[in-house]
């Protein structure tokens, strides 16, 4: 019988470890939003599309201009130098490294111009008006003061160059050759590195970031010069990087924080180790089960469901507590009857706790709802655990407890009741929160954060990078992203034309301070097909065109930018369909805004939040995202994903809360079948949020879109108290002192004990998560003190016939001694 047990255990633990070996983490923060949300959906297509996933941009930080750009220059040449490690390193504009790649971009911005507009050009370069371009151009070398112009002329004789405007600022970066690179007074730059190998998970972004850092350590140690240089880094590796590792310390770091509190406080209240180090053998088996579970299900955990282990620990070891307290409360019991003594609170608080962590599926989170999920099959794992294992092995003589009753006060012959002063004070203090709550409330309630800031790493080197990137390259705020997508160039141009008058629209309403598409720079069919024909006469021209300029006094060499252009207007008349350049500048200039696979095209735009008040642009950008829905268009952004998320949780939070707090009323009644005390658990509950209320505003604390998702969460574990206080008022007839010697100090240990789990979350890397787990833990401390001192004398007052009310004994439910010989209780 032994043996087929054992055999039992070994069969129901193969599908756990397979569970534990199906784990794996995903750090993508969009994941952990609804992904048939547009900003979502757009912010995903922006990434997949627009945001390399091998890129990593190193920052520069120097003293002056000259040394910077030297430091750069250098730095990029030692990356390029890893070969196994990068293909592409990019410091400065890839035109200005390779001039000759310039041409073919270009001529393909030519070819985009209207027929008219290519039609001056051909006018220009006429046989009979070459001599008078020709002569202005020589002119403008002898004359101009401009140092750039005479070595754009001396190398650009026929001013090909000459772009109308608004084709050079179809993309910020163009117009300005360093912008995309240089802060304006140059002391600070930025180096573009493309990974060799793909960087498919965390793991891999974390091995090369480490490897790219040591290069950059051993380029410092080349020159003592280059300590004075801050450089960091960011990107999606970054970002990858040290997002994994903050969820491989939140694991482990908050978790085991929380059982070293768990230890200490159940340690200093009772001077057992053998019950302490069975209830942490207990909790750590009830989180590697919850593990293995969550793995059979789910098999990736994200950045917030890992919040899952701290929360469990916290909320599992309760049920323990409870079964020892009751054990050493009632010395003589057997441990079947210490179980049914406390059964009825564990499974009501249970239930409970477990359905309002389970409901959190019904938001449209996936991310809570994993918490929820996970937390949810830990609770019920952790009650049947401890109900059925943590007292057996504490019940012998033996094991270092003591003798029965010593440690007991011995219980009074008769209650006393509760003092004047004393119910004087819990009345002034309940009155006090309710109505301070009610007034905090009224007037000046905790404010909602609507910024993106609960979705990114708290304190992250890569986000402080890339903040550090918009301050010096003087954006004044971060621009939101439009996207146009179209099963053709065609279907592209269409759209983007068809946005002009709606974001000049916009603009006018104030709703943005403006708006740039990339209309110019994508490819325009129609103007391509009407401007082909000409093209190819001009470079048919070449031979005249090079004698003609020679003849003027010009060189070879300054020929050779126009001789390319020819050349790719040759191609271009040569190739059907719509001609897109294809060298690595061109390339590098068109990803910034323009995307292409098999019949998916994308452009990227950039709208601009309106300047002022920051609820100002945030509506403006919302009205724009509604207008604009629709017909391949999306607006998208990180600070439109604040605004949207947060509008989205509190449209929803009633669709989870209702559900919630509807399970906590039948629970209530089929606990208590008492209206009474049902809604005297209700008003344990409204008081102490009413005082998280007041405490939120006396501390400064705000509401963001995660930590809102800790009302449902307060909801089913401030119930929990009630429960268990009640219960034990019921059981002991109202004796407040027996009560509070028994339950409530094991729910003041145990809350204390959930507080940790919690506030352990307040150091998780990810901020939304920090502050979910600094107000819960806020929360719980409130539920805990009006459950355990202000709650059992609103149960007296329900109740007059209750013990202390009128003289009456308290009859206690424990077995008398000399009635049986039962087991020896545990300790």
């Amino acid at each position: 019988m032994a043996s087929s047990r054992r055999w039992l255990w070994l069969l129901a633990l193969a599908p756990l470890a397979f569970g534990i070996a199906r784990l794996r983490l995903d750090v993508e923060v969009l994941h952990l939003l609804p992904a048939d949300l547009p900003v979502v959906e757009g912010l995903k297509l922006y990434q997949e599309n627009f945001s390399n996933a091998r890129e990593l941009i190193v920052t520069v930080r120097g003293p002056d201009a000259e040394s910077t750009e030297a430091a750069a220059r250098s730095l990029a040449e030692s990356l390029r130098r890893a070969a196994d490690l990068t293909t592409e390193v990019t410091w400065q504009p890839p035109w200005l490294e390779h001039p000759g790649e310039a041409a073919e971009l270009i001529a393909y911005l030519w070819l985009n111009e209207s027929p008219a507009t290519f039609a001056q050009l051909t006018d220009r370069l006429a046989p009979d008006r070459l001599g008078d371009a020709l002569d202005q151009a020589r002119d403008a070398l002898t004359f101009s003061l401009s140092p750039q112009d005479i070595a754009v002329r001396s190398h650009d004789p026929f001013g090909l160059t000459a772009l109308p405007d608004a084709s050079l600022s179809a993309l910020p970066g163009l117009a300005s050759d360093q912008e995309l690179f240089a802060s304006p007074d140059g002391t600070f730059r930025l180096i573009f590195v493309q990974a060799r190998d793909e960087l498919a998970n965390f793991r891999a972004c974390t091995i090369w970031l480490e490897a790219m850092q040591r290069v950059v350590r051993d380029w410092r140690g080349q020159d003592s010069s280059r300590s004075a240089l801050a450089i960091r880094f960011t990107g999606r590796p970054a970002f990858v990087a040290e997002i994994a590792g903050g969820m491989q310390r939140d694991m482990a770091g908050p978790s085991a924080g929380t059982l070293a509190i768990i230890a200490l406080l159940f340690y200093l209240t009772h001077r057992r180790l053998k019950p302490l180090l069975w209830l942490l053998a207990l909790l750590l088996l009830v989180l590697a089960a919850t593990l293995a579970v969550g793995g059979l299900l789910f098999g990736t955990l994200n950045v917030v469901s890992l919040g899952f282990a701290s929360i469990l620990l916290g909320l599992a070891e309760d049920f323990g507590i409870v079964l020892y307290q009751e054990s050493r409360s009632h010395p003589g019991a057997s441990v079947a009857q210490v179980r049914r003594l406390a059964a009825p609170g564990i499974f009501w608080s249970a239930v409970t706790v477990s359905s309002a962590f389970a409901l959190l599926n019904l938001s449209r989170f996936p991310g809570l709802a994993q918490l929820g999920s996970l937390v949810a099959l830990g609770i019920c794992i952790a009650a049947l655990l401890l109900v059925c294992f943590y007292l057996p092995p504490l019940s012998g003589r033996g094991a270092g407890t003591d003798a029965p009753g010593e440690h007991e006060q011995p219980r009074p012959s008769a209650t006393v009741a509760p003092t004047l002063g004393h119910s004087i004070l819990v009345w002034g203090a309940s009155a006090s929160i309710v109505v301070g709550g009610a007034v905090t409330l009224w007037l000046a309630p905790p404010r909602l954060d609507h910024s993106p800031s609960a979705l990114r790493p708290k304190n992250g080197a890569a986000q402080a990078a890339l903040d550090e990137i918009g301050v010096e390259l003087s954006q004044p705020a971060e621009p939101q992203w439009v996207l146009v997508h179209g099963h053709d160039e065609r279907e592209v141009v269409e759209r983007l034309q068809g946005l002009d008058p709606l974001l000049a629209r916009a603009g006018a309403r104030g709703w943005i301070a403006g708006a740039t598409l990339p209309t110019r720079l994508w490819p325009r069919a129609e103007h391509q097909d009407a401007n082909r024909s000409a093209a190819s006469r001009l470079a048919l021209r070449w031979p005249r065109l090079h004698d003609a300029a020679i003849a003027h006094g010009f060189t070879p060499d300054s020929l050779s930018l126009t001789e390319q252009v020819l050349g790719t207007w040759s191609r271009a008349a040569a190739s059907p369909g719509p001609f897109w350049p294809d060298n690595p500048s061109s390339r590098w200039v068109l990803d910034q805004a323009t995307a292409r696979g098999q019949g998916e095209f994308l452009a990227l735009g950039l709208v601009h939040p309106a300047t002022g008040s920051a609820g100002a642009a945030r509506s403006g950008l919302l009205q724009l995202a509604s207008e604009l829905r629709g017909d391949g268009v999306l607006l998208t952004g990180w600070e439109l994903l604040g605004a949207s998320v947060s509008r989205m949780v509190v449209d929803e939070l009633p669709r989870v809360l209702v559900p919630i707090a509807l399970v906590v009323l039948v629970s209530l009644w089929l606990a208590f079948r008492s209206v009474a005390e049902v809604g005297l658990s209700v008003a344990t509950v409204a008081v102490s949020g009413m005082l998280l209320t007041l405490s939120m505003s006396l501390l400064g604390w705000t509401w963001n879109m995660m930590s809102l998702m800790a009302l449902p969460l307060l909801l089913g574990i401030g119930v929990d108290f009630s429960i268990h206080m009640q219960l034990a008022l019921r059981r002991h007839q109202g004796d407040l002192k027996l009560v509070r010697d028994s339950i409530g100090r094991a729910l003041l240990l145990a809350g204390s004990t959930t507080v940790a789990g919690f506030a352990a979350l307040g150091f998780s890397s990810n901020a939304g998560m920090a502050s979910l787990g600094k107000i819960c833990a806020a929360g719980i401390v409130c539920a805990m003190v009006t459950a355990v001192y202000l709650a059992p004398l609103w149960w007296r007052a329900c109740r007059p016939g209750a013990a202390g009310c009128g003289g009456s004994r308290t009859r206690s439910t424990a077995p008398r001694r000399g009635s049986a010989r039962p087991r020896t209780a545990p300790r």
